[in-house]
């Protein structure tokens, strides 16, 4: 992205809705006047991300949504920056991604129409398609997703065994970690063949992955060495 501009590094750092939303007011206020059609669609993402009309449909039977999700409603000023629900758009999409990969279905094929309505609502339009600065903006906001998602990892809750009532490990946890990582972006987009139009998503995910994980080469690497197998097609 050119010019990125230092009081954005504090924005997606930052994991609480709140607090970000204090962030991104600052850097829109440091550049008033001069914001670029990224700065639009940063502001577009943040709105839709955290509004309540832009959740995705309730998980049904297996993960799968029972009703298709729908973009939210557009703000009378789609470049003015609104607070945040209490809702997570791009969290609650990468756990619904998780959950198609653990349980495909006999015909997992069935799912790509799915996957491929959810990754639209998150782009919101083809901005992220057409212009390189506002892919690198959807890809900025994918990785702050898989961010949240991380911080989930750390809860005592998370991995537990025997119904709930045995704690993993440290080791056990990463281990998950790292295969929940990889079933929500290469693991999805290669059991659908959507390799391509879950670029970012998986570009975003190996490389948060990566900064968390100093050691690991990739996401892919850390996967295999931790004894991780694709699912069939």
């Amino acid at each position: 992205m050119t010019d990125f501009h230092p009081l954005l590094d504090d924005f997606y750092d930052e994991i609480d809705p709140k607090k970000r939303h204090d962030h991104l007011k600052a850097y829109l206020e440091a550049v008033s006047g001069a914001e670029s059609p990224a700065d639009e669609y940063r502001v577009a993402l943040f709105n839709s991300r955290h509004a309540n009309s832009n959740m995705p449909g309730s998980l049904g039977l297996f993960g799968m949504s029972k009703a298709r999700s729908k973009k939210a409603e557009a703000p009378a000023n789609p470049t003015a920056l609104t607070p945040p629900g209490e809702t997570d758009a791009f969290l609650r999409v990468i756990l619904i991604f998780l959950t198609i990969y653990k349980n495909p279905g006999f015909f997992p094929k069935k799912n790509r129409k799915e996957v491929l309505s959810f990754m639209d609502t998150l782009k919101l339009d083809d901005r992220a398609s057409n212009d390189q600065d506002c892919q690198e903006t959807f890809y900025l906001e994918m990785r702050n997703a898989v961010k949240r998602f991380f911080s989930t990892c750390h809860d005592s809750s998370y991995g537990r065994k025997l119904l709930g009532l045995s704690t993993s490990s440290n080791e056990e946890k990463e281990r998950l970690r790292c295969f929940d990582t990889w079933g929500f972006s290469f693991g999805i987009a290669r059991l659908l063949q959507l390799e391509q139009e879950l670029d970012i998503l998986c570009r975003a995910a190996n490389d948060e992955y990566c900064a968390s994980a100093p050691d690991a080469e990739s996401l892919e690497s850390a996967y295999k060495k931790m004894g991780g197998k694709e699912k069939k097609r």
